[in-house]
């Protein structure tokens, strides 16, 4: 580096053209090689060669022997069960299906056994009947279908329709008589009542009304404070009902 170093101030000299440097020295150091160059930079790829012949078929591998089947695996346990999806949309009507073959005739009917009901029973009793009590009218005279409940004084609705109801009761002194109407033993709604007022003296009453009533409806007869009705020999006292036309 040294030696590089005396050789690169002498020829720097040599050219200035001092005198100092000698023609001896000039011509001696103009003789030695020069420092090398730094190193250029790479040059560019090279073009693509051209596409080389295509090489001979190799010879065909072996086949390998293919195995067994394996044995058939245990069924996996079941999964747990999906939410349930949305409803969908109503489907569009299907079309009408063909008419069915007629029925069998069905059997006849007993009209006149289905719409039967009516009865009529007197009062034997002596005694004055208790003030805004069901009146009871204990003997049977009529009771078709048993619609009449004799021990209780009320006519008990069993085929849903227009009825037609009465009483001729026979009193000694003033009476007031309400038809009521109502369901099972409850105290019921007075419909209509009818009042006769005499001192002392026999005299017969007499009253009706067209009632509509549903299934298991009640009617029956009550008396207020003048409730001096009476029922012994010769001087009756009835309560009668039937029906007029049944609900369609």
């Amino acid at each position: 580096m040294f030696k590089q170093m005396q050789i690169l101030w002498a020829m720097l000299i040599c050219l200035a053209g001092r005198q100092l440097a000698s023609a001896t020295l000039c011509e001696t150091y103009s003789a030695i090689p020069g420092i090398p160059g730094s190193p250029g930079r790479p040059g560019s790829n090279g073009r693509d060669g051209e596409k080389g012949l295509k090489g001979e078929q190799g010879p065909p591998g072996e086949v390998e022997h293919e195995g067994d089947r394996g044995d058939k695996g245990d069924q996996g346990e079941p999964g747990h069960p999906g939410k349930v999806g949305p409803w969908g949309l109503p489907g569009s009507p299907g079309l009408p299906g063909l008419a069915g073959l007629p029925g069998p005739q069905g059997d006849a009917g007993d009209y006149k056994a289905t719409v039967k009901s009516a009865f009529s029973a007197s009062r034997t009793i002596s005694s004055y009947p208790r003030r805004e009590q069901p009146i009871r009218f204990d003997r049977i005279i009529t009771n078709e279908k048993g619609h009449y409940e004799n021990r209780y004084g009320r006519f008990i609705c069993q085929v849903p329709g227009i009825y037609y109801f009465t009483y001729h009761v026979t009193s000694r002194g003033n009476l007031c008589l309400s038809v009521k109407k109502g369901r099972g033993g409850s105290r019921g709604e007075k419909v209509v009542t009818f009042c006769d007022y005499v001192q002392n003296s026999y005299q017969v009453t007499t009253g009706g009304v067209v009632l509509q009533l549903a299934a298991n409806e009640s009617v029956w007869l009550e008396p207020t404070e003048k409730n001096s009705l009476m029922g012994i020999e010769g001087s009756d006292s009835i309560f009668s009902g039937f029906l007029i036309f049944p609900e369609a």
